[in-house]
């Protein structure tokens, strides 16, 4: 999913391109309650950060449900995604986005944080959409996304591995002098997470000056224990 949001920090607003390497969004979608679709959406809920692992003073901004027909809506092949999607077994998805107020962004320089979850029919089928989701990121030009006016580095983090496969990218961007819009760095970390037939995503915004790698691993640690634990 690609979202274009408007995001301040100390009196600085940027406008910054974030791309989510996720299971998939795009807007609500419904499910059939049944007892079966009911188990998956727990798991799903249960597979992302929750607001016990955030600090005091992050909300809930946005939560909901992905089908399949709502994450191949966000490709430019639709139907060819869609096929992938049902090849893989994919079965749904969930994502769930956090924003923090004033004090916490000062504190922590986090800006923003979504958390996705996603599941297969099977192990193999986690396996090629964790693939799919790898060469995504890994292939993704960032500088190019984020516009000229900032400029942009990325670079794996090196990370022993929390789940069953895990890449951790880190995007930075920084004003170009001749924009005059103020000397802050601009990280966007997007963390990929497989395991067992389970696939989950954390994306994290936040200001480098204010904030530290620490909390990033702590939350990225978090993110991993939850999945664990609902997919042991």
């Amino acid at each position: 999913m690609v979202r274009k949001l408007q995001l301040g920090a100390g009196g600085l607003v940027a406008f910054l391109l974030l791309t989510v390497v996720a299971c998939g969004g795009g807007g609500e979608g419904e499910v059939t309650p049944t007892p079966e679709a009911a188990s998956v959406e727990d798991q799903l809920r249960q597979m992302v950060l929750q607001l016990e692992d955030l600090p005091s003073g992050v909300i809930l901004a946005e939560e909901f449900l992905v089908t399949n027909e709502l994450s191949a809506a966000e490709s430019d092949d639709r139907e060819g995604r869609l096929a992938k999607l049902n090849e893989w077994g994919r079965i749904l998805g969930y994502e769930a986005t956090y924003q923090p107020n004033p004090a916490v962004m000062s504190q922590t320089g986090l800006m923003l944080a979504n958390s996705t979850s996603s599941l297969y029919g099977s192990e193999e089928g986690a396996k090629a959409s964790f693939a799919d989701a790898l060469e995504t990121a890994r292939t993704t030009d960032w500088a190019d996304l984020f516009g000229g006016a900032l400029e942009v580095e990325q670079e794996e983090v090196a990370s022993p591995p929390l789940t069953d496969e895990m890449l951790w990218l880190r995007i930075t961007a920084k004003a170009a002098p001749e924009v005059g819009i103020g000397e802050e760095t601009f990280a966007q970390d997007v963390i990929l997470f497989r395991q067992g037939a389970g696939r989950a995503s954390l994306m994290v915004v936040w200001v480098m000056e204010s904030g530290s790698s620490d909390f990033l691993l702590q939350l990225t640690q978090a993110q991993a224990q939850r999945l664990k634990e609902t997919l042991p």
